[in-house]
């Protein structure tokens, strides 16, 4: 029971199937995401607390049919009572429409900026519910365990009004493409942190806005006790690494930094093509 990350080390699971990432009574955390062979690989996930289900960046359009399996094995999909879409990029939030077709009463949990742009995917922005992620850090979902959600806002992440998500029961920070990595051979939690280091730098360097945005997202997340980060692209980051990964980020040079010295990826970015 409980957080389940070192029992996946070995591998021993079925990426057909959901992955059990955490489980105690009443609360559920599942990789629900896709399986491809592709250096871009989208995770999603699952949080089920009684009757409350929280569908966590769903995924493209292309992955709805296996992440909807996926949540077929665990609960009905009309039962998703939340979407949570980190930001608006199609391979988190492109299947968006889909789910609203299984289920018009989710509520899409984001914030104003995304709110704006999600439904050019294809919906009726009026006919949806909306819970709105304030910049204050206050918005959150109680859980019926008694847990909550926590949104906790990483402007410029890559997006200017991203956002991620902090589970208090499971302790799991679910990191939206923050931490996230190309990789030419994904694995389900990280096992080499020097590779995985490589590979988060060959996403970050590019599509995070800037040291300082990712400096002032650290020193936000720091206090918070993760047993582990649970990103949208690669691989998912145990608590052995999570120090580790906050000052990878802390001192990464990305972005506009780039504009005024040469990045650090060139030298490895061959090793990757």
């Amino acid at each position: 029971m409980g957080l389940k990350i070192d029992e996946l080390k070995s591998g021993n699971f079925d990426l057909s199937k959901p992955v059990i990432l955490y489980e105690e009574e009443d609360h559920r955390v599942a990789w629900v995401g896709s399986s491809e062979n592709f250096i871009f690989r989208c995770n999603a996930y699952l949080i089920s607390s009684k009757d409350v289900n929280v569908l966590i960046d769903p995924g493209g359009i292309q992955h709805f049919e296996q992440v909807k399996e996926r949540v077929s094995q665990l609960i009905d999909p009309k039962n998703v009572n939340y979407i949570v879409s980190h930001h608006q990029d199609p391979d988190v939030a492109g299947s968006i429409p889909k789910w609203l077709e299984i289920n018009p009463e989710i509520t899409i949990v984001t914030t104003p900026r995304t709110k704006v742009l999600l439904p050019y995917y294809g919906f009726d922005r009026n006919s949806v519910k909306w819970l709105n992620v304030s910049q204050l850090d206050d918005t959150m979902i109680e859980m019926k365990d008694g847990s909550v959600l926590l949104f906790l806002s990483s402007p410029f992440l890559h997006f200017p009004d991203a956002f991620v998500t902090y589970d208090s029961r499971a302790k799991l920070l679910f990191s939206g493409d923050i931490f996230a990595a190309i990789q030419q051979k994904w694995e389900l939690i990280v096992s080499d942190w020097e590779r995985h280091k490589t590979e988060m730098m060959y996403f970050h360097v590019y599509y995070m806005a800037s040291n300082r945005a990712l400096r002032y997202f650290v020193e936000k997340i720091k206090p918070f006790p993760i047993k582990a980060i649970v990103p949208q692209h690669g691989s998912i980051i145990p608590e052995e690494y999570v120090k580790d990964a906050l000052d990878f980020l802390e001192n990464l040079k990305c972005g506009v930094d780039l504009l005024y010295e040469e990045s650090p990826v060139q030298s490895i970015l061959s090793d990757l093509f």
